[in-house]
């Protein structure tokens, strides 16, 4: 029952934070929902590099050994996301937002990392195979699923809702970094925006695989907490709509 409850209060904040968020910047910012849906559908968009991570992880199982491998199976997939995420965000803010702004920034990002990370490939996921879990107990493969869900720690649901809280965090960061060097014609922060992804993905999957989880979990928070700061500090003093 307790695991149950943490599902559901797990969903609703993948699922129902992007949204709220989306509303409150929209009220204070004037922008238009157009720029959350590019948001999320450039990060869908993005996702094209899964089958190439796979192909490449598997690849280099033949070349190296250890914590080499265990480098380069973390390294290349951080590398991807960063390269892909930050490409087409780049494209997203720079060529198709018309008439930027911090707050089209600010809304990008949680379309980006709210909508369509959190919600869609996150959030919607769980939601999908909690529904199956619960209440379609001959489904092809539910024997695996119940596996997972039943093994898992009761409170696990709510650290990957908490993660995903900072994660949105950083996403939108990441955006406002981009919305800052087309506003200020500052193009080397899309190579700031370039590094931070990689680093941060990299440093929280290797801490996870090797250290544990909260050791990553503590590194996502400091990220967050760089991330949040970084978003102040863009900040312009005096906002355009």
């Amino acid at each position: 029952m307790l695991r149950d409850i943490s599902y559901i209060i797990a969903i609703i904040i993948e699922v129902g934070l992007p949204i709220v968020l989306a509303i409150i910047f929209r009220k204070k910012f004037k922008v238009s929902w157009v720029i959350f849906f590019i948001g999320l559908a450039l990060f869908l968009v993005s996702l094209v590099r899964i089958p190439l991570n796979s192909f490449v992880s598997n690849t280099i199982r033949y070349y190296f050994m250890g914590d080499n491998l265990l480098l380069m199976v973390i390294l290349f997939p951080s590398f991807t996301a960063a390269l892909f995420e930050e490409g087409f965000r780049t494209l997203g803010i720079g060529l198709i937002i018309r008439g930027k702004s911090y707050g089209k920034g600010l809304m990008y990002g949680i379309g980006h990392g709210g909508g369509g990370e959190s919600m869609i490939f996150v959030g919607g996921s769980l939601l999908a195979n909690f529904i199956i879990y619960k209440f379609f107990p001959a489904f092809p493969g539910i024997g695996a699923l119940k596996t997972q869900f039943e093994s898992m720690s009761w409170f696990m649901p709510l650290v990957g809702a908490g993660e995903r809280v900072l994660t949105i965090i950083v996403q939108i960061a990441f955006s406002v970094l981009i919305m800052h060097a087309f506003l200020n014609k500052k193009y080397y922060f899309i190579v700031y925006a370039f590094l931070a992804h990689l680093v941060i993905d990299f440093v929280a999957v290797y801490l996870n695989l090797k250290f544990g989880i909260l050791w990553a979990e503590i590194a996502v928070i400091i990220f967050a907490a760089v991330a949040l700061t970084a978003i102040l500090l863009l900040k312009p003093k005096k906002m355009s709509k």
